[in-house]
């Protein structure tokens, strides 16, 4: 039923006002950008303007749409009035059989609760509390202090009179929707303004279908037993929402959407591709009845417990962490599903050592001896190149990442993958590229092969001394590289190897040094005492030894290696 309706005539319908899960929290009393003053003030000055001018005549505001039950009114859009217009009545005095229920926080709704049995915030709005942590009380704090301001400097005596002039003038249009096309008319009248999200969405329709009564008679034990069954819902889907926003967690899984990666990949495990509203429901909530949406919690529980069950795992942690961190977007999912969804925890080591080739995920899976032979073959010689800096970055940043992540799991500690977002990364040269000069008979050429006058540098090396034995390579091979953050890169500059040794071990540095926690570019530092021409060498020569050695099991083992 659509009609114009009194504020009195509104209240009358003796109904409980729910503030589902799905809406956002009340802002009134909160300045918009651009704008000079904010929702309750405006709306204020509207109402004593009209009172004082006019107190006969209608003031009309914006439609509320509502989904009516047989004891409650569901607020899909007009939450931000009716709680103004129940803070405002509270102000005036009012005993009218007005109840509001805020089922988006329990403490929001405990501040109401004790509102409607006693009146003592409405007398000291101004007093601070714990609870001023709380989005919500805090506006509603707001909104009662303006209230407050404007009926005591402008109202005086009338506040008898000016809540009359509500109750009967005060109309706006009243919009009865069913109840199960709620969700959906709220995204649509919201739109972009209210940016809801599918994963909000898929909460509100997954609370509202697990507290149906499935009886045909009603209880009211079960009906309160259900009601309890949605609060510890909403509030272990809350605990999920905030560990998918810790950085850490965003950082480990590459992901940055609210919910993760847990609702996307349960849609998968489903058979639903297409991550929307409408593909979800089809997918998990097709019947629409509370056995239905319980046994969809559930499975997105146990599938919560795996995410964090392999964050948890230090081991697990950084092996997961770095597929997910090197591999492109279509193998991310591919992977998340074998091994999230799919439940596919073994060879993770296997696993983990391929991706590293650069290999995909299928190609993985398949293990096809000469793909993982190309694969390592074109890893082999990336690291061999002797100008691997200038011909190939992203191999050295990849093998770079390996070494410190596999440290890392040698002290049984979690990497931190922040280096990898969003490109915040560097190659280091060890020696400086710029003191590395080559001889010419008895004349010195810099780096870029121009003439200058000997000597150099006190501390320049020779590009032909930079050798180990017979093994021999230049300043820009794998030997002479460590991986660094990109914002620390500079700092270092063209200071020589004592001067960074310094930076990274020195506890007296000003500035905190986040490259620190990059074990084996640390090692790296701590290992040598100097590092020369013969340092790079022979640290080239080790890693690609070491290469070898990490996968002979992977390769061909009768292929005879450089």
């Amino acid at each position: 039923m659509n009609a114009i309706i009194t504020l009195q005539e509104y209240l009358k319908k003796g109904k409980t006002f729910v503030v589902p899960e799905y809406q956002r929290g009340y802002v009134w009393g909160k300045k918009r950008v651009g704008e000079e003053k904010d929702s309750v003030t405006n709306l204020m000055e509207d109402l004593i303007s009209h009172f004082f001018n006019n107190k006969n005549a209608d003031v009309f505001l914006q439609g509320i749409t509502v989904a009516e039950k047989e004891k409650e009114i569901i607020l899909i859009d007009g939450q931000q009035r009716t709680t103004f217009l129940f803070l405002l009545l509270k102000c005036l005095g009012s005993k009218q059989n007005f109840k509001i229920e805020y089922k988006i926080r329990k403490a929001s709704q405990e501040y109401l609760e004790a509102l409607m049995d006693n009146d003592a915030d409405i007398k000291n709005p101004d007093e601070d509390s714990n609870d001023e942590q709380y989005q919500d009380i805090s506006f509603f704090k707001k909104t009662l202090r303006i209230i407050k301001s404007k009926l005591k400097d402008e109202l005086k005596d009338n506040t008898e009179d000016f809540k009359k002039f509500l109750l009967g003038h005060v109309r706006f249009l009243y919009i009865n929707v069913p109840e199960d096309q709620a969700i959906k008319i709220f995204t649509m009248m919201n739109g972009s303004k209210a940016q809801m999200l599918t994963e909000e969405i898929i909460k509100a329709e997954i609370l509202r279908l697990a507290s149906l009564n499935d009886d045909s008679k009603i209880d009211d034990a079960k009906e309160w037993e259900y009601n309890m069954l949605r609060s510890r819902y909403a509030r272990e889907w809350d605990k999920w929402l905030h560990w998918w926003n810790r950085k850490d967690v965003q950082d480990m899984y590459g992901c940055s959407n609210p919910m993760g990666l847990l609702i996307s990949s349960y849609l998968q495990q489903k058979n639903g591709n297409i991550f929307t509203f409408d593909n979800f429901k089809e997918k998990c909530l097709k019947n629409a009845t509370a056995k239905e949406a319980r046994m969809t919690f559930d499975g997105l529980r146990r599938l919560q417990k795996r995410f964090e069950d392999a964050f948890d795992n230090p081991e697990i942690h950084n092996r997961i962490g770095a597929i997910l961190n090197i591999f492109k977007s279509d193998d991310r999912h591919k992977f998340i599903n074998y091994y999230f969804v799919q439940d596919n925890r073994n060879n993770l080591k296997e696993y983990y050592m391929l991706a590293f080739l650069g290999m995909s995920h299928d190609d993985i899976l398949k293990k096809d001896p000469d793909k993982v032979s190309e694969k390592y073959t074109e890893t082999w010689d990336a690291l061999s190149d002797n100008f691997l800096y200038l011909n190939n970055k992203e191999i050295a940043y990849r093998f770079l990442l390996r070494l410190n992540v596999d440290e890392d799991i040698k002290q049984g500690r979690k990497f931190n993958f922040e280096i990898w977002e969003n490109r915040n990364r560097s190659l280091e040269h060890i020696f400086p590229k710029s003191k590395v000069v080559h001889k010419n008979g008895d004349k010195v050429l810099d780096t870029e092969e121009k003439e200058v006058q000997q000597p150099v540098y006190e501390d320049c090396i020779y590009r032909e001394d930079i050798k180990y034995n017979a093994f021999a390579t230049t300043e820009h091979g794998i030997g002479n590289l460590v991986l660094l953050y990109k914002d620390e890169n500079s700092s270092f500059n063209d200071s020589g190897f004592a001067e960074k040794k310094k930076k990274f071990f020195s506890p007296r540095v000003e500035k905190p040094f986040k490259s620190r926690h990059l074990l084996h570019t640390i090692c790296v530092f701590a290992e040598q005492e100097k590092w020369d021409g013969e340092s790079i060498a022979k640290n080239q020569h080790e890693i690609l030894e070491k290469l070898k050695s990490d996968y002979q099991k992977y390769i061909n083992p009768n292929e005879k290696q450089d």
